[in-house]
């Protein structure tokens, strides 16, 4: 008797020592990526992953029910939203060619398709209109020299276009913005056109400018690169400056 009563206190405290046992639920959403990471860091406890446009959590029962009641908040379909981007910062000696107050006709700030949505604001900063977790194309553009050297001899000097297009996507998750940034990247070098991609990605208050990344160039410089380090056009000195990103609901 004392045999059976002993191995029932065992097994109750077997069963209780067991995790409890985790349910999964599917979830449909508008914007997944974005919102496994927005869950990930409310519930770290949580499993979180996406398949699709759709949402595998696996928790407790509690869990799920809480984690759930939190994403039909954030679940919103994709909303018009205001992308306004600036350079900011210092200079020594001359302005970058690739800066805010460059020449004209050096630089260019182009959108991909519906240029007529593309506008500069009065504070040097640019603006364009687009939806949440859809991308804009921004371009950046310069005119460096290059000497042509001509079949029978002599040479001649031409302006060469370089330009920088940058990836913007911007998805909102309740009062807070993502933005995923890739870059593609021209270089001049000893008259050649070398190119090269990044990718980065930045997030934070809905309405708070972000910064990017540093544009820094020196005389021994030329080209310009995007991402956590970016560089600009030469300059005659030393030159620091930083692009930064804004997001505002339309």
């Amino acid at each position: 008797m004392k045999r059976w009563r002993w191995s029932g206190i065992l097994l109750l405290c077997g069963l209780w020592c067991l995790p409890l046992r985790a349910e999964v639920k599917v979830i449909p959403v508008f914007e997944a990526q974005a919102a496994v990471q927005t869950l990930k860091e409310i519930y770290p406890d949580l499993g979180v992953s996406a398949m699709g446009n759709q949402l595998v959590l696996s928790g407790s029962a509690a869990q799920l029910q809480e984690a759930e009641a939190t994403l039909a908040k954030l679940n919103q379909p994709p909303q018009s939203l205001l992308v306004e981007w600036r350079v900011d910062g210092a200079s020594s000696g001359q302005q970058i060619e690739a800066g805010i107050g460059g020449d004209a006709a050096k630089r260019q700030w182009l959108l991909e398709g519906n240029a007529r949505q593309y506008q500069r604001s009065q504070n040097d900063s640019w603006q364009v209109r687009g939806l949440s977790g859809r991308p804009v194309l921004l371009q950046m553009g310069s005119y460096q020299p290059v000497t042509f050297y001509q079949w029978r001899g002599g040479q001649v000097v031409g302006l060469m276009p370089l330009i920088n297009g940058l990836y913007a996507t911007a998805t909102l998750i309740g009062d807070r913005v993502q933005i995923a940034l890739s870059s593609e990247q021209a270089r001049l070098e000893q008259g050649t056109i070398s190119t090269g991609q990044n990718a980065t990605e930045v997030s934070g208050a809905l309405g708070q400018w972000l910064t990017v990344g540093e544009l820094s160039t020196s005389s021994a410089q030329q080209g310009s690169s995007l991402g956590t380090q970016l560089q600009g056009g030469r300059g005659s000195q030393s030159d620091r400056q930083t692009l930064q990103i804004r997001v505002t609901r339309q």
